[in-house]
């Protein structure tokens, strides 16, 4: 028999074949792709030959294969089964089925991620409950291997009062009791509330330091740190000799001094407090101390954003007074709030009584079939256009592609805005068409960078947490805001401060976030941001068009809080004209200083002396000096009135522009 017919005599065994593993759930219970518990794999295959005789796995590359399930002889043509995973951590799990004559599959694999354990938080800087007044007090954050990594600090509070995750230096704090509380989470979302009281003493070396320190940050100063010196070395001196009534008698001197010199009342309760808990010490009448440690409480993580579907490509609602375009067409980096923000404002114009389009080609069906911008005659349909993260490629930190709008499509733009167009900024509309200043001078700044964050937030990586300014409670988009709010999201630093040119609504307190406890090695090395003044939110007429930016909205989570939505429902309506807003800008009131003496509106005089006093309101807005700046502003309002200034319109509206102006320093002298 020739070796041809041997093979053509062979018999057909082959290796079944399976069908890609499934998991149970379906989608993960927890954040990031992992699980927060168990999870069942389900196996099935096919072998229409010799049969499926098992099915089996493993749980990593190196270990051995298991049996999921089995069959007896005669072996069916198909068998399915399914196995609970428990193993923590990250896992390969391999699986394959072997046919009746013991053919084996290849091994194909699937990634099973479970953790269900919470990070683990402590504070190595307290020892035995205590620990001094000159000490930074950094957490240590680990997630129990094999975890899912990425401990976040969600709230932060220090005895009871919130703040943001910081270093806690604990010359801020009075010596005696006090409790740090944080919750914090992993990748996967498991949480928990960690409870540490301690105790913070002192000495004379360390209240020595403390004199040092508030000498070298210009709290007190030069004599009264020498004075403070003095008397603690002479107090230091006679308590170690045993003299204890002369040791109390030179800290009463010390505590006079303090009294009287010290400007700061947190300075000055320091050195009383600490000078105090000294003679108690040298008396032997130092209180207890109270009980100390951690408590360590189960709470809820982050759970899981669904995915979401905007509606249709244009609503088109009973009873709507005007439609607006959502616009979120990326070249560059993608956003995944883009779903989220544009089912929302299409949800708003249901509730309130705008119709939607939608222009943005990976959300279709919801989105439009073509560009529609065209001209700004077919713009002109649009009360507004809502600019939603439609990040391109023209920032250096981006890969290199198209800008978000090509050359056609920006000038039909800037028609429709000098048109008296409404533009809305949201997020990543900062991140765009890098190369025209124009749309730098629209949007206000252009985004550079942001600060990272860990991925135990949950719903955004980048995002830490921030106290947030609201410098204009008068404005629609942020009346309902208290002075400053906690929040989390990722936060934008730009090419320039756009401070000087726009009517900011909102801004980032810096030493909130600077040494974040969750964004790198902050905490020791401070984040290089935007020099102490971090606008964020902003308004302003510009170029005939009405613009508002919210660069807050990253994260998913926020289109889900009330309190950021109202901001950006109330920019939607100001910008297509549906409400009033005082948006003034130093900016746009010198450019109408500048055209009406171009025109001959206002006489020469006139507008030269309206543009000095303006640089002096915006300088003296600038240093925050808002009395002055009203001052100055009163001025121009009289050249305003005078007939011999300029034409009639020409001074009304000068006069419209500078009492809007001077409203706003008044609310902010108010606020």
């Amino acid at each position: 028999m020739s070796v041809g017919s041997l093979v053509l005599a062979a018999s057909a065994w082959a290796a079944p074949t399976s069908a890609a593993a499934t998991l149970t759930p379906a989608v993960a219970t927890g954040t990031n792709s992992w699980y927060r518990g168990p999870v069942t794999l389900n196996l099935s295959a096919t072998d229409g030959v010799g049969g499926v005789q098992r099915l089996e796995y493993r749980l990593g590359n190196a270990a051995p294969f298991q049996t999921a399930v089995s069959a007896g002889a005669p072996y069916p043509g198909a068998l399915a089964g399914s196995v609970k995973i428990t193993q923590e951590g990250s896992t390969t799990v391999g699986y394959r089925a072997v046919s009746g004559d013991n053919s084996v599959e290849t091994t194909r694999t699937i990634t099973v991620r479970i953790d269900t354990v919470a990070p683990v938080v402590s504070w190595p800087g307290i020892v035995a409950g205590k620990v001094g007044h000159t000490a930074t007090l950094i957490p240590t954050r680990t997630d129990p291997a094999p975890g899912s990594g990425g401990v976040f600090i969600h709230k932060m509070w220090i005895d009871q009062t919130e703040t943001t995750p910081l270093p806690v230096r604990t010359s801020t704090l009075s010596t005696g009791a006090h409790t740090i509380s944080v919750v914090a989470s992993d990748a996967a979302g498991n949480a928990a509330r960690f409870d540490q009281t301690f105790v913070v003493t002192t000495s004379f070396g360390e209240l020595g330091t403390l004199i040092d320190g508030f000498a070298s940050d210009g709290a007190i100063g030069a004599g009264l740190a020498a004075d403070l010196r003095a008397k603690l070395a002479e107090a230091a001196s006679l308590a170690e000799a045993g003299n204890a009534n002369q040791a109390k008698r030179a800290l009463n001197q010390f505590v006079a001094a303090a009294q009287g010199g010290s400007k700061s009342g947190q300075v000055r309760d320091t050195l009383v407090g600490d000078a105090r808990y000294l003679q108690q010490q040298i008396a032997g009448e130092l209180p207890g101390d109270p009980e100390t440690g951690m408590i360590v409480t189960p709470v809820a993580g982050p759970d899981p954003i669904a995915p979401v579907v905007p509606l249709a490509a244009s609503t088109n609602f009973p009873g709507a007074k005007f439609r607006v375009l959502y616009f979120s067409a990326t070249k560059g980096f993608r956003h995944d709030h883009i779903p989220d923000s544009a089912l929302l404002v299409q949800q708003w114009g249901q509730q309130h009584g705008f119709d939607v389009d939608v222009w943005d080609p990976r959300l279709a069906p919801a989105s439009l079939t073509s560009t529609p911008f065209t001209s700004g005659a077919d713009l002109a349909k649009y009360k507004t256009i809502i600019f939603s993260s439609p990040v391109d490629g023209t920032n250096a930190n981006s890969p290199a592609s198209a800008d978000a709008l090509n050359a056609a499509e920006l000038a039909a733009f800037q028609e429709y805005i000098r048109a008296g167009g409404g533009y809305v900024a949201l997020h990543g509309a900062s991140d765009a068409i890098h190369n025209v200043a124009w749309y730098r001078d629209l949007v206000g700044a252009w985004f550079t960078n942001h600060p990272g964050g860990q991925n135990g937030e949950g719903t955004c990586g980048s995002c830490i947490n921030v106290r947030v300014n609201t410098e204009d409670s008068t404005n629609p988009a942020t009346a309902h805001l208290p002075k400053t709010w906690l929040t989390i999201d990722e936060l934008y630093n730009f090419d320039h401060n756009p401070r000087a040119e726009v009517h900011t609504l909102l801004s980032l307190d810096e030493e909130s976030y600077r040494r974040s406890l969750n964004s790198g090695n902050a905490a020791t090395n401070p984040l290089p941001l935007m020099g102490g003044d971090h606008p964020i939110a902003w308004c302003q007429e510009y170029d005939g068009g009405r613009e508002f930016s919210l660069i807050l909205g990253h994260d998913r989570a926020q289109y889900s809080r009330d309190p950021f939505t109202q901001i950006l429902l109330a920019g939607i309506n100001w910008t297509a004209g549906q409400s009033d807003a005082n948006c003034s800008t130093f900016r746009q009131t010198r450019t109408l200083i500048t055209s009406g003496a171009a025109a001959g509106t206002l006489t020469p005089e006139s507008a030269a002396a309206a543009a000095a006093l303006l640089d002096d309101a915006q300088a003296a807005y600038l240093r925050q000096d808002y009395n002055a700046a009203g001052t100055s502003l009163n001025k121009i309002t009289a050249i305003a009135g005078s007939p011999a200034a300029g034409t009639g319109e020409a001074r009304g509206e000068l006069d419209r522009q500078v009492r809007q102006l001077r409203s706003w320093m008044s609310s902010l002298k108010n606020s």
